[in-house]
C-alpha cells in the first residue's frame, strides 16, 4: 500500500473529621427524595456502522464516507470537520452525515493537520503549509516550513502547544541507520512563527501521532519500531520530554513487557507498548464527558496494521494511564475492532470518538449509548 512506506513500523488530600448532628426529638422524619436517574445520551442521527465491534454500552455509526485514504482530521473554528488524505486532498465535512467536499487537491503526501485560531496547518511530505479560513473558504497555502528530511518516512502529525509553539514528528529516512540530519527520527519544536526551535525527542524511528493532555500540558507521541528484529520491537507510547532519547536504532522496547533491549543507556522507557509491527499511529487523549468518568484522560490509539498484510493491528486501542507523572504506566486493551486500516482520530463536539478508516474512506463515530 502506498502509505506503508511512510507509516510506522513494518506495519506495524487531608481527611476531614465529621461531627454527628444533634438528634431532633419528636421530629417527623423527612423522606429522602428519590435520586434523579442519569439520562441516557441520545445517539447521533447516523446509520449504524456494520462490522465494527465496540464494548457494551457503546455503538458505532458512519459519520461520513468518501474521503479516500484519510490520514488526519480536526474540527475547525467554524465547527466543520476538516481532513486530509495521503493522496494529497484536503476536504471538509460540513456536518455529521454530510458528504465531504474537496477544497485543495494535488498536495504532496499529507499525513497531518492542525488548527490554531483561523489558521490551518497541513503536514505534507517535506514541508508544512498554512491556509487561512475566511468566510468558509481556505486561502493561502504557502510553506511555513520547508526542506524537512524524507525517505522511508516523512513528517507526520502537528501538535499546537498551549504556549503557542508547535511539535512536529519527523520519521527516519531508513529502517535502521545513523541519520546525518538530526531532524530525522525526531520530534521537533517550532516557535509560534514556525521558526525552528530544535529537537525535543531524538531516536524515535517514526514518531507518528502527537496528542496533548490538557490537565498537565504534557504531550505524548506514538512511535513505530524497526522492522529487522522480527517480532520483538514493540510500537510504543512515550511522554514527550525535552532532551529525551527514544533509543533508535541502538535500543528498542520489547513486547509485551516494554523492557529495553540493546545498547540502552540514557534511553527513556515507554509508557505503553503495542503489538510489534501493528503501526500504532493516531492518538487522542480523551477529555470529553460523554464516555463517562472511567474514560477521563484515557488515550485512544489507532493501529493501522502491518504493511505486509494479515490481521495484525487494524483496531483502536484504549490506554489507561496510571501512576505519577513521569513514571506513569499505560494499560492497553482493545476498544474497537473491525476496521480496514484505522489511522486518523479526533473527538467530536458531542464527545463521540471519530475514527478515520484509511482503508475504506469512512469516518466512524463511536458513541456511548448506555
Amino acid at each position: 500500500m502506498a502509505l506503508a512506506v511512510w507509516l510506522a513500523a513494518c506495519g506495524q488530600p487531608t481527611a476531614k473529621t465529621s461531627l454527628a448532628p444533634t438528634p431532633r426529638l419528636n421530629a417527623t422524619p423527612t423522606p429522602s427524595p428519590a435520586p434523579t436517574p442519569t439520562p441516557r445520551p441520545s445517539p447521533p442521527n447516523l446509520p449504524p456502522a456494520g462490522g465494527i465491534g465496540v464494548p457494551g454500552g457503546f455503538a458505532a455509526y458512519v459519520y461520513t464516507r468518501g474521503l479516500g485514504t484519510i490520514s488526519a482530521m480536526a474540527f475547525g473554528p467554524d465547527g466543520r470537520l476538516y481532513a486530509v488524505n495521503s493522496a494529497g486532498t484536503l476536504l471538509v465535512v460540513p456536518s455529521p452525515g454530510g458528504s465531504p467536499q474537496a477544497l485543495v487537491a494535488g498536495l504532496p503526501i499529507a499525513l497531518g493537520l492542525a488548527w490554531r485560531d483561523h489558521s490551518l496547518f497541513v503536514s505534507v511530505r517535506g514541508s508544512v503549509r498554512e491556509y487561512q479560513l475566511n468566510n468558509g473558504a481556505l486561502t493561502g497555502g504557502g510553506a511555513v516550513v520547508q526542506g524537512l528530511p524524507t525517505g522511508r518516512h516523512q513528517n507526520d502529525w502537528i501538535l499546537p502547544m498551549p504556549n503557542g509553539e508547535y511539535l512536529l514528528g519527523v520519521g527516519s529516512t531508513c529502517d535502521v541507520c545513523n541519520e546525518s540530519d538530526a531532524r530525522s527520527a525526531a520530534v521537533l519544536r517550532f516557535h509560534s512563527d514556525w521558526s525552528y526551535a530544535g529537537v525535543v525527542v531524538r531516536g524515535a524511528r517514526n514518531p507518528y501521532g502527537l496528542a496533548l493532555q490538557q490537565v498537565t500540558g504534557d504531550a505524548y507521541v506514538t512511535v513505530n519500531g524497526q522492522d529487522n528484529l522480527g517480532g520483538q520491537p514493540a510500537d510504543y507510547l512515550l511522554r514527550v520530554v525535552a532532551g529525551e532519547d527514544a533509543g533508535w536504532p541502538r535500543c528498542w522496547p520489547a513486547y509485551p513487557d516494554g523492557s529495553l533491549h540493546g545498547n540502552c543507556g540514557g534511553v527513556a522507557p515507554p509508557v505503553a507498548v503495542f503489538t510489534p509491527h501493528s503501526s500504532a499511529d493516531g492518538i487522542v487523549l480523551y477529555e470529553a464527558a460523554e464516555f463517562g468518568a472511567d474514560y477521563a484522560e484515557n488515550a485512544f490509539v489507532t493501529e493501522w496494521g502491518a504493511n505486509v498484510g494479515g490481521t495484525t493491528g487494524r483496531r483502536v486501542e484504549r490506554v489507561v494511564l496510571t501512576g505519577l507523572r513521569g513514571v506513569e504506566h499505560g494499560q492497553v486493551s482493545d476498544f474497537a475492532t473491525g476496521f480496514s486500516h484505522p489511522l486518523a482520530l479526533t473527538v467530536a463536539p458531542d464527545g463521540g470518538l471519530l475514527v478515520g478508516d484509511y482503508g475504506t474512506g469512512q469516518i466512524i463515530e463511536i458513541f456511548r449509548t448506555g
